[in-house]
């Protein structure tokens, strides 16, 4: 959608820096299954870098032209080979084509029903989905837009072809959130 993208470009546009790698992903990073991997709404690539410098081949999605060609610029000057997709996640069947992926994560970001509803065919077989967002508490605190926030429990049955393997609610330094992990069943 061109409000979410003119929404997200004018927040990049002028940050300077990038936040650090996301908590979970640092914890659960051994039970992601290698090789590919899909950061979702990956922004200006913060967790991309990461993976990436662990060995990944990584691919960052997002609808923020400016946040991709900031995450390029980064790469490229830490030289690492990032692949990046511009895409509104509301619309995501492109994704298809390039998949399948290992891994995918998502972080701070609640994908709708039609993204949701492509992970599992994203994914190779066994392959992991790692999800972790603010739950409903920050948005309590915080003002964090309601709609977007996860609620307990909210997506532990929500997908018929992958096995939950952990759902934790927790608070680290970036707020109240809910953790996910997820691993591709094989039909």
């Amino acid at each position: 959608m061109i409000t979410d993208r003119i929404k997200w470009n004018a927040r990049h546009e002028n940050r300077i820096g990038f936040h650090p790698t996301d908590s979970y992903l640092k914890k659960q990073l051994t039970k992601l299954k290698a090789d590919r991997v899909l950061d979702l709404a990956c922004g200006r690539g913060r967790n991309a870098f990461f993976l990436a410098e662990q060995g990944y081949k990584v691919t960052g999605a997002d609808i923020s032209d400016i946040g991709l060609h900031m995450l390029r610029s980064e790469a490229k000057q830490r030289d690492l080979d990032i692949k990046t997709v511009n895409i509104d996640l509301d619309h995501p069947e492109i994704l298809l084509d390039t998949a399948p992926y290992d891994s995918i994560i998502c972080i701070n970001f609640k994908p709708g029903n039609n993204l949701l509803g492509l992970v599992s065919a994203l994914l190779e077989p066994e392959g992991i989905f790692l999800w972790c967002s603010f739950n409903e508490k920050q948005a309590e605190v915080s003002g964090f837009p309601i709609n977007m926030a996860l609620h307990p429990e909210e997506y532990i049955n929500y997908f018929p072809a992958l096995q939950l393997l952990e759902y934790v609610r927790f608070t680290d330094d970036s707020g109240f959130r809910d953790g996910y992990l997820f691993k591709k069943t094989i039909a």
